[in-house]
């Protein structure tokens, strides 16, 4: 009898692995991301996280597949909701949004699956995987001010005035600015990153593995506060002089890889005193529940309705081409519109198409643009930090504008400079067939754009130039070109004629 149901079992296991392998691929524009993530963040150490997760996975995969009790099929709702999370994120290409719900699709798939007396391994392999996600410049304003108070601390104490702002110590010689660079992250992660590899593999216990990673974390941080408190003595020495001042990377290494050896030590005793409390756990049970293979079904159904969707409404046809029509612009009667190339456009990267235009009466002129953008990615094309109309030294003033045409849509208005001149732009983004000036909400209309299957988004622009110290005469021809004034004016006046007729 053993010997015929060991066949099953194996069977039985190679039909989990082979459910889990089909939700890799379906989750694929978001594990192929995550190689470049890594490499464009300065976030290497994904690369040995990853390494690390797939050894956690395959060194825990006894005890997960022999967990006792029934899957936890109450999460299917939940994972049907992540899902189509993950979903939105793809179409609107927030990769920190996939990532972030591939590491909480797949573990949730798993405690479906094996239920819950498989959530400590589940558990360990899906928090080790979270160093790898680039969520913790979120920390970076804390590890900036920390790494202020800290050093500067450490100068006063030395007996050097020293006068502590928020992110900056002046001393008598000069100011040091403690930037996003030295706030420290990467010799967080890389501590982290090296505690979790020594915890997963000399120690068993759950409570011992957290004080052995916070250890690595906190001699990292350490380290970062000695190496920016060491150029602040170094700085106050040399009158700001030394050459040691400008390249000061490797000194952080130098420093964080000294302190790795005391955090081994440190680590060791954490593990020797806290080995009485471990228990013995057998890593090759030989139970296996067959009604797992039934909960994996459920759960990859659940968990993939978010990349089914993506797929099959990916096959069905665009609606209908790009509009290439001044009218989005609704220009007043007066106005004549010919085709133009050589009016100041936007430094925005990525675009897929454009159509611009010179719009004219009289002496007046305002150019015209619509720029196209096929396949946004994230913090490349339409929204993201890079794009910019120029650089933000170049950007004199930034504001909402009144809404404008039939639709009063609102636009964001600049003044900014192009070859030393000025120039007075409203903007705003059209996704959809639907008008927004706002970002974000750009980004949520591609959602909608992907099911109505319109084939790109765009930045809509008007412009024209300014005088050289004021540019009321520049509003006045936009405002003039959209058919008159906005609303808030006609409010304005409105209110002046009342005032007007009211008796004194």
């Amino acid at each position: 009898m053993p010997e015929k149901s060991k066949p099953k079992s194996d069977k039985e296991r190679r039909v989990l692995a082979g459910i889990f392998g089909a939700m890799l691929v379906m989750l694929g524009p978001t594990v192929i991301g995550f190689p470049g993530t890594w490499n464009a963040s300065y976030q290497e150490h994904g690369f040995f996280v990853a390494g690390l997760t797939a050894w956690l996975t395959w060194k825990h995969r006894h005890r997960i597949l022999a967990a006792e009790g029934s899957g936890l099929t109450d999460l299917l709702p939940v994972l049907v909701l992540l899902s189509v999370a993950w979903l939105f994120a793809v179409i609107t290409n927030v990769r920190l949004a996939q990532q972030l719900l591939f590491c909480l699709i797949l573990p949730g798939w798993a405690l479906v699956v094996f239920g819950a007396s498989a959530r400590r391994p589940i558990a360990s392999i899906a928090l080790t995987f979270l160093l790898a996600i680039p969520i913790w410049s979120v920390a970076v304003p804390v590890l900036q001010r920390a790494t202020v108070i800290t050093s500067a601390g450490a100068t006063q104490m030395a007996g050097i005035t020293a006068d502590i702002g928020y992110y900056t110590i002046t001393l008598t010689t000069g100011t040091f600015l403690v930037e996003e660079g030295c706030a420290g992250l990467n010799y967080l992660m890389a501590g982290l990153t090296l505690g979790a590899f020594y915890a997963h593999l000399f120690v068993d216990r759950w409570q011992t593995q957290l004080k052995v990673v916070g250890l690595a974390g906190a001699f990292a941080i350490v380290g970062n506060w000695i190496r920016v408190t060491f150029l602040v003595f170094l700085g106050e020495a040399t009158a700001m002089q030394s050459p040691m001042l400008e390249d000061h990377l490797w000194q952080g290494w130098v420093i964080f890889t000294v302190l790795m050896v005391p955090t081994y030590f440190g680590a060791r005793w954490i593990e020797r005193r806290d080995a009485p409390l471990a228990q013995p756990t057998d890593p090759t049970p030989a139970a296996f529940d067959a009604g797992r293979v039934g909960y994996a079904s459920q759960a990859a159904v659940a968990a993939m309705v978010g990349p089914i969707l993506f797929v099959l409404v990916g096959f069905l046809p665009f609606s209908s081409g790009l509009d290439q029509s001044p009218d989005v612009f609704e220009l007043a009667d007066a106005w004549r519109v010919e085709t133009s190339t050589g009016g100041w456009t936007p430094s925005y990267p990525g675009i897929d198409g454009r159509a611009e235009w010179a719009a004219t009466v009289g002496d007046a002129r305002v150019d015209l643009a619509r720029f196209y953008f096929e396949d946004q990615e994230q913090g490349e094309e339409l929204v993201g930090y890079p794009n910019e109309l120029v650089a933000d030294s170049l950007i004199l003033l930034d504001r909402m504008a009144w809404p404008l045409g039939s639709e009063r849509r609102l636009v964001r208005e600049v003044v900014l400079l192009t070859d030393d001149t000025p120039r007075l732009v409203w903007y705003w983004y059209r996704v959809g067939g639907f008008d927004t000036p706002f970002a974000s909400k750009a980004k949520l209309l591609e959602i909608l754009a992907f099911f109505r299957r319109s084939p790109a988004a765009e930045l809509v622009v008007m412009s024209t130039a300014c005088e050289p110290e004021d540019c009321a005469e520049a509003a006045t021809t936009l405002r003039a070109a959209v058919g008159g004034p906005g609303v808030f004016e006609e409010a304005a006046q409105a209110e002046s004629a009342v005032e007007a007729q009211t008796p004194n």
